[in-house]
């Protein structure tokens, strides 16, 4: 099953973080109604929040194709050489975990960010000089789970900066119950929240268990799901309470245990 099955089609179906939907609205009108590239933006969260999907979102939502790189993969210059000119107007580049790109690759991007020019050194000691390439206007979208490893100066050369937050179970419930719709699953809303409390407030959490719940209904052919057959399934997949698995729930009990313990001793 395809995970962009699951990414939202449009901002409406995107839900919470409302208000970073309501800013990223204004702000892609913005650039529609001015004939212009939407600014960099620089999304940071805890990881399955929904920063890679809302990355999918923007590129639906202005028709551009988007081009997706992760920050481990670059580490030359020419990693990112290659896919900046490559781009057309107004495209999207994205990369993911973008504090770990390597600090050569971060040079090469200063000043595309700030001037949309490449300047790679051709030759080699005297003979050495200076070419600056053009490049198409476009829409770097960096995310990150560590914005303390970026630098000011470069997370300074992001115009849109937004910061996705946990979701409330409320939230996570709606998640579940479009998710349902798109999978056909038949729950009612008894049966969606209390799946939503073993979510740890994050949807890609709730798809994943979503997805779960779905191989058991198809397999087993399951009919009139309630809260006991959940819960049935849920022992199954060695899920707890506020969704702590097995491996989670021996380190709680480490933790308990020993009232100073190293990570090696947890690992």
């Amino acid at each position: 099953m395809e995970n962009n099955v699951f990414r939202p089609n449009s901002l409406k179906e995107f839900i919470g973080q409302t208000n970073i939907i309501n800013n990223l609205n204004i702000f892609v009108r913005s650039a529609q109604k001015r004939n212009k590239n939407l600014d960099h933006i620089l999304i940071h969260g805890s990881s399955g929040l929904g920063k890679t999907s809302l990355a999918y979102l923007v590129s639906k939502i202005i028709n551009k194709k988007i081009y997706i790189l992760n920050g481990q993969s670059l580490q030359k210059p020419s990693d990112i050489i290659s896919p900046l000119t490559s781009l057309k107007e107004n495209e999207i580049l994205f990369i993911d975990e973008i504090h770990s790109v390597s600090k050569e690759v971060f040079e090469i991007l200063y000043p595309v960010l700030e001037d949309n020019k490449l300047n790679i050194i051709v030759g080699k000691e005297y003979n050495s000089k200076v070419v600056n390439i053009k490049v198409a206007n476009f829409t770097l979208v960096g995310a990150t789970t560590e914005i303390n490893k970026l630098a000011e100066p470069f997370k300074n050369r992001f115009p849109i900066l937004f910061h996705f937050q946990h979701y409330s179970e409320n939230e996570i419930a709606d998640i579940i119950e479009l998710n349902c719709k798109k999978l056909e699953i038949d729950l009612n809303k008894e049966v969606i929240n209390y799946i939503s409390r073993f979510c740890q407030n994050t949807p890609r959490v709730a798809i994943n268990l979503l997805k779960r719940i779905y191989d058991y209904i198809i397999t087993l052919d399951l009919k009139n799901i309630d809260i006991k057959i959940i819960k049935s399934i849920f022992l199954k997949l060695e899920i707890y309470k506020f969704g702590l698995t097995n491996q989670e729930i021996s380190y709680l009990k480490l933790l308990y245990k020993h009232s100073v313990l190293g990570i090696e001793t947890i690992q």
